[in-house]
C-alpha cells in the first residue's frame, strides 16, 4: 500500500511525499499533471509502450489522460509527487526526462522538513530550479535507461562492463549517456552516491559520518565529505543540520497524491 505525507496545498499547485514498498501494481489511470521527484530508490515508469527509469537524478512529468504502471527492478522508493497548473505542465512537456541538478535536488530535501509557512516558496524555487533550459537533452534511449538501471544494481561496474551489457563501444556509451542525462558516467555514478549519503545522514539511526561513507560505496568519510562539499556546497554535518526530518501525519494515497 502506498503512503504519504501532504507537505501543502496553494492555489496554484500541491507537494506530497509518497512511499511506495515495491512490487508490479497494476496500470493506474493519471488524473492530475504533477511532476515525480524521486528521494530514495529507482523506478520504472511504463506509459503508451515506452519504460523510462526515475532515480534521484531525473524525475517525469505525468499529465491527466495517460495510464502509467510502475515496476521496481530494486526494492522500493520514496519521492515526491509536485501537483502543477496545465501551463507550467506545457513548459516542461516535450523537453524528455525532468533532470534534477544537485541545487534541485537540496531544495527538494529542504522542502521535506521545512516548516509548513516556508513550503510555498521552496516549492517555488524548486519548480524554477527543475525547469528545462534552452539547450534541450536528448529524449531518454532504452540502452542509457538500462546501463542506468545496472548502476543502481551493480554500483561497482565499470566503463567496460557497461559497453558490453549496453552492446556499444565505451566511447559510444559515453557520448550518448552524456547527451541523454546531460552528464557523465562518472558524475552520474557520483551523484548517485552522494545523494544516497545525503538521504542516510537525516535517517533515524544517526550513523556516523565514517559508517555512512562505507554504506554508501565512498572509499572512506573524507573521500564523502569531499564529494558531498562539490555537489552541494556544504560538508555532511552542516546538511545533516539543515536537512533534520520533522514528524508528519502518513495516510493512504496513490503515487500521482490522490487519496486511495
Amino acid at each position: 500500500m502506498l503512503d504519504f505525507r501532504a507537505l501543502l496545498t496553494t492555489g496554484w499547485a500541491a507537494a506530497t511525499a509518497v512511499r511506495c514498498p515495491g512490487g508490479h501494481p497494476a496500470e493506474e489511470p493519471v488524473t492530475t499533471a504533477a511532476i515525480v521527484l524521486v528521494r530514495r530508490g529507482v523506478f520504472v515508469r511504463h506509459v503508451d509502450g515506452r519504460a523510462t527509469l526515475a532515480d534521484v537524478t531525473t524525475g517525469y512529468l505525468q499529465r491527466p489522460g495517460e495510464t502509467q504502471r510502475i515496476s521496481h527492478p530494486a526494492g522500493g522508493d520514496v519521492c515526491t509527487s509536485l501537483t502543477v497548473p496545465p501551463d507550467l505542465a506545457d513548459r516542461f512537456a516535450g523537453s524528455g526526462p525532468v533532470h534534477v541538478p544537485p541545487r534541485a535536488d537540496l531544495i527538494h530535501r529542504r522542502l521535506l522538513v521545512s516548516p509548513p509557512a516556508d513550503r510555498p516558496d521552496l516549492l517555488a524555487e524548486l519548480l524554477a530550479a527543475l525547469l528545462p533550459r534552452s539547450r534541450a537533452l536528448r529524449r531518454a534511449h532504452p540502452v542509457v535507461e538500462s546501463v542506468r538501471e545496472l548502476l543502481h544494481t551493480d554500483p561497482s561496474a565499470d566503463l567496460s562492463a557497461l559497453a558490453a551489457s549496453a552492446g556499444w563501444s565505451p566511447w559510444h556509451l559515453s557520448r550518448s549517456f552524456h547527451q541523454v542525462t546531460g552528464c557523465t558516467l562518472s558524475t552520474y555514478r557520483r551523484r548517485l552516491r552522494v545523494r544516497a549519503a545525503v538521504d542516510e545522514l537525516t535517517a533515524g539511526d544517526r550513523a556516523g559520518l565514517a559508517v555512512i561513507a562505507a554504506r554508501t560505496g565512498f572509499a572512506d568519510q573524507a573521500h564523502m565529505t569531499r564529494a558531498i562539499r562539490a555537489e552541494t556546497g556544504s560538508p555532511p554535518a552542516a546538511l545533516r543540520r539543515l536537512l533534520t526530518r520533522s514528524p508528519g501525519n502518513r495516510a493512504g494515497a496513490g503515487r500521482s497524491g490522490q487519496e486511495v
